[in-house]
């Protein structure tokens, strides 16, 4: 936490000092990101809702150049 009270963050990949948002993003797209997540709520050891997440985050021109590489 700095002095004035605001939160700050600092990420290095690679011997790169400080990385923006930006950066990040273009990284994430370049490389693809994956998140998987379930909730099951139960009442007495029933199940009642279940919720399944799947996310694939990546780029358009990423994502066809790993399914032409898979072919």
């Amino acid at each position: 936490m700095s002095s004035n009270g605001e939160f700050t963050t600092a990420l290095s990949i690679e011997g790169e000092d400080d990385l923006s948002l930006l950066d990040i993003l273009d990284h994430v797209l370049n490389s693809g990101a994956v998140i998987h997540g379930s909730i099951v709520i139960s009442l007495a050891g029933v199940d009642l809702v279940y919720v399944g997440l799947n996310v694939i985050l990546t780029s358009v021109e990423t994502a066809l150049r790993n399914i032409n590489r898979k072919q």
